[in-house]
């Protein structure tokens, strides 16, 4: 295997993580101040463009996958998937969503509970109507969406066009005309690692408080910020022996054993709990989003500026954006041997379905505790946190100690299996040549699991969810600007590759 570093992007991006953290531990609350500040411009002034990028993504991808374009094969015409449905399923999943989900998935209802969208009177039945289904909403087809577009604009010039860079700059393929180690592809691969970088740190502070709680819980051990330093250390030597391990041995087995987990946790909070009420819900938040899915995924707000659309739908369009390049890059590792259409159902399908089983099954669960007045959940959250009030929710299941334990596995898990996969892409992308099947150097791995825990543990030291939030915003906007040239480049290039018929 003939490889060598990239030392400009690593030694660029190294250099960002320091000049980015450094001052924000040095003078913590100007910091924070500085970033919500470029938070409320960013949204206000380019959150229409988001939006309008949420409906241009799904509508480029069903134009794909029922075009002409959609049976091309990305490998060699014929060959068979490198990895099974249910392995590729896990690891897009594990990759795409992280303990992000167990946070959000638990506890988001109780946000549009209280201030609800479209004008609703707070904590009323529609009110519950639309926070019970927002969640759903937010992690469902355009998030995957986001997810796949850079997915499919670097798997073809990997796998079809045989391109030996797997790296972010590679979507771009077709304006840079063989010039993939040029000024203007380092730049791309650039924003590129910084967007990781952040996304991913906002991705963990938003995991690590929580499973500091439960770990707190379980053992009684205070819970603050030296608990959630040495939660970020387990999680670092988790992700690091699995990235050394690779793909097949590491993430694969991890991802694998966590979706069955997770899943076993799932169905024992259905049987467990509101049975009957959790499958109502769940159907009802189904019919919901389908038949409002236009409406939320254009709706501004132009009216009465309730900032709900800024602080929530604009925020997860650029999670989702700033985190798609990484999961884009990963996916197309795994997806050797599967068609155009395949990727583009098989992440908008699975992905979505995956995500709405945590919200329809954990969401669901805390709300009804809430409206049967069992545990107040808001009470919490206003009060404490959020962690403790997920925590005071899973205390009511029947053997509660096993099931937050569990739910804490999952948590670790899904944080290891987001950075091993994240520490994977960052040493492909500053690694100069790589052939499909081939991995990065084991070192090149192992050192990014632990450089990317510097940023998520400077936003948790600074401010909390909050900061993590901001962070991911202001990241993402360079990569919204890269992502409208990649989608020309993938069409530009497939029409010049399989030119229409002539009549």
């Amino acid at each position: 295997m003939n490889q060598s570093i990239d030392k400009t992007s690593f030694t660029a991006t190294i250099a960002a993580i320091f000049l980015v953290s450094v001052p924000l531990i040095l003078s913590p609350q100007v910091g924070a101040e500085l970033l919500q500040t470029m938070y409320q411009w960013i949204a206000t002034q380019f959150g229409v463009l988001y939006i309008a990028a949420g409906c241009g993504a799904i509508l480029f991808l069903l134009y794909l996958a029922f075009s002409r374009f959609g049976h091309i094969m990305l490998g060699e015409p014929g060959e068979k998937p490198e990895f099974s449905t249910y392995s590729w399923m896990g690891m897009l999943f594990c990759a795409g969503v992280g303990a992000g989900l167990m946070y959000w998935a638990s506890i988001e209802w109780a946000y549009y509970y209280q201030s609800p969208p479209f004008g609703v009177e707070a904590k009323s039945v529609e009110a519950a109507k639309w926070a019970s289904s927002y969640g759903v909403f937010h992690w469902g087809v355009t998030a995957w969406a986001f997810y796949c577009i850079p997915t499919l604009a670097i798997a073809y010039p990997f796998y079809v066009k045989k391109i030996p860079y797997l790296r972010f700059s590679l979507s771009c393929h077709y304006f840079l005309k063989g010039n993939e180690n040029g000024p203007v592809a380092r730049f791309i691969d650039f924003l590129f690692m910084i967007a990781l970088v952040g996304g991913t740190g906002s991705s963990l502070g938003f995991s690590t408080p929580l499973v500091a709680a439960l770990i707190s819980r379980l053992t009684g051990i205070e819970n603050g910020f030296g608990l959630e330093l040495f939660v970020v250390g387990i999680c670092v030597m988790l992700f690091s022996a699995s990235v050394f391990m690779g793909i097949r041995k590491g993430i694969k087995r991890l991802s694998d054993f966590n979706v069955a987990l997770a899943i076993l946790i799932v169905a024992f909070i259905l049987v467990a709990g509101p049975t009957l009420f959790l499958l109502k819900t769940s159907l009802n938040v189904f019919g919901t989003v389908a038949q409002n899915f236009i409406q939320m995924n254009t709706w501004t707000d132009p009216f009465t500026e309730s900032g709900f659309v800024e602080d929530w739908t604009v925020f997860y369009w650029a999670w989702w954006i700033a985190y798609g390049p990484f999961v884009g890059l990963f996916v197309t590792r795994i997806s050797r041997g599967r068609t155009i259409r395949e990727v583009i159902f098989g992440m908008l399908g699975y992905g979505t379905l995956g995500a709405a089983i945590f919200y329809l099954s954990m969401g669901n669960y805390a709300l009804f505790q809430q409206m049967s007045g069992s545990v107040d959940v808001i009470g919490i959250l206003t009060t404490q946190d959020g962690n403790l009030a997920i925590i005071a929710s899973l205390n009511t299941l029947p053997i509660a100690e096993i099931v937050i334990a569990a739910f804490c596995v999952v948590c670790i898990i899904f944080t290891a299996t987001t950075y091993d996969s994240a520490s994977y892409i960052l040493a492909s992308n500053a690694t100069l040549n790589l052939h499909p099947s081939e991995d990065p150097a084991r070192w090149h791995r192992t050192f990014w699991a632990g450089a990317i825990a510097i940023l998520p543990l400077t936003l948790m030291y600074i401010g909390g969810l909050k900061v993590a939030q901001t962070a991911v915003l202001i990241v993402s906007l360079p990569i919204l600007f890269v992502g409208f040239a990649m989608c020309y480049a993938l069409i530009a290039s497939l029409k010049s590759d399989y030119p229409a018929p002539v009549d």
